[in-house]
């Protein structure tokens, strides 16, 4: 239940933030988050990149999520090397909040997935100042509930406005 919960939380998080829809459209028609997930092609329809202290570390949680059935997201929180020079790579591992991301896949609005990645790279490649964007690629491996290996490989993004919390 607490899975679930946490799940439709993360799909209601631009929401939560009181963006306002305009804001939340734009951003969904010029950024770009894909990747390739059990062999199939995941586009997300938004996008979310927000800085933010946690535990008086900078943060960044970024994120996609790609409506349909099943709806699915990738979310992951970084701990930044420099809150004012985004761009680096940030290797993902388990047992910290920081560094760490998931997959989770829900259907009819259950949890029918989760994937909490064990390792694999995000990599901020770019951030242009001027339009407050960041763009990099990524990929992600780890198990599924079951136990079964997942993998997230030739994960791209660009163009998603980074806003502070």
């Amino acid at each position: 239940m607490a899975v679930r919960h946490r799940a439709l939380s993360l799909l209601c998080l631009p929401l939560d933030l009181g963006l306002p829809l305009t804001l939340q459209r734009v951003s969904a028609e010029e950024a770009v988050m894909s990747a390739t997930f059990e062999g199939k092609p995941w586009t997300a329809s938004f996008t979310l990149a927000q800085t933010m202290r946690l535990g008086g570390k900078p943060m960044l949680n970024l994120s996609g999520t790609e409506q349909g059935s099943p709806t699915t997201t990738f979310n992951s929180m970084l701990e930044l090397k420099d809150p004012n020079n985004l761009p680096g790579g940030y290797p993902l591992k388990t047992g910290s909040p920081a560094g760490s991301a998931n997959f989770n896949i829900l259907d009819s609005g259950a949890t029918v997935g989760h994937v909490r990645f064990s390792g694999g790279e995000i990599v901020i490649d770019k951030y242009d100042a001027a339009s407050k964007t960041i763009s990099g690629h990524f990929s992600a491996f780890g198990k599924g509930e079951s136990g079964k290996p997942e993998e997230l490989v030739d994960g791209r993004f660009s163009g998603i406005p980074v806003t502070a919390q």
